[in-house]
């Protein structure tokens, strides 16, 4: 079910599977993407978990139907929008599952917001920064707001969840740009180290844009944390292998 509320005088869109209760897990997407590439995993995750489950899947701001604000926005700034949706729906017994830039947000809100969070699952992660200077950064960018989607080359399930993401659904906005590189400029490692809660990493095997080595420095920061590597899977690895993805975090969020 496709909803909307206001956090932070923003307008934030998500869906909601709702369950009888219990946990309540949180999917945040990947930069130029939004909540539509969890709907499958969101399914699947609440038909198989054995106790109650509620599952929500955000579109972050500039992303999806949510708004973005006028000025450039930072991690931090993500987080505390994830912080405030957490509190205004009243959810309990959080669980945040983070794909690549969604990742980020988690791995801030978990660090900045620890009594809002029980768990936190990071998919094929984004964290360190990205050693680049400014310019390049600002043309990457320029690249980095266009779609990433198309549907006419994926099969299967990366199909049918594409399928459902639409070009009009990306702000191609110079705020988006600056923000960009906010993000991608700046080194999570000292949150990474300030994470208290479990968490699972979870890495594709041959994923280039978030690699391998990504998760485990990852691990070797998290005071409580376990990595598991998918294989034959790529920086979408949740698509690529979905019963296995499903499996391992119903497993994490049930123990």
């Amino acid at each position: 079910m496709h909803k909307q509320v206001i956090v932070n005088n923003l307008l934030i869109s998500y869906s909601e599977i709702a369950g009888d209760g219990g946990k309540a897990l949180l999917f945040l997407h990947g930069w130029r993407s939004n909540k539509e590439v969890w709907g499958e995993g969101c399914k699947l995750i609440s038909r198989s978990a054995d106790q109650p489950i509620s599952c929500y899947a955000l579109d972050l701001p500039g992303f999806g139907g949510s708004q973005i604000l006028k000025q450039p926005m930072t991690v931090g700034d993500y987080a505390n929008i994830v912080a405030e949706f957490i509190r205004k729906l009243e959810l309990k017994n959080v669980i945040i599952i983070g794909h690549s830039f969604g990742g980020r947000v988690g791995i801030k809100l978990s660090s900045q917001h620890p009594e809002l969070i029980s768990k936190l699952v990071l998919v094929d992660s984004a964290g360190f920064a990205m050693n680049a200077p400014k310019k390049k950064l600002m043309a990457m960018a320029a690249k980095a707001v266009r779609p990433i989607f198309k549907p006419q080359i994926m099969q299967g399930l990366r199909k049918k969840i594409y399928k459902n993401i639409g070009a009009e659904d990306y702000l191609a906005t110079p705020e988006l740009q600056k923000t960009f590189v906010n993000i991608t400029s700046e080194d999570l490692s000292a949150d990474l180290k300030n994470i208290k809660v479990p968490t699972l990493i979870i890495n594709g095997e041959n994923d280039k844009d978030t690699p391998v080595e990504f998760g485990q420095r990852m691990n070797s920061l998290i005071p409580n944390s376990k990595l598991q590597i998918l294989n034959n899977a790529g920086h979408f690895s949740f698509l690529d292998q979905p019963e296995e993805f499903v499996k391992i975090v119903i497993d994490f969020i049930q123990s």
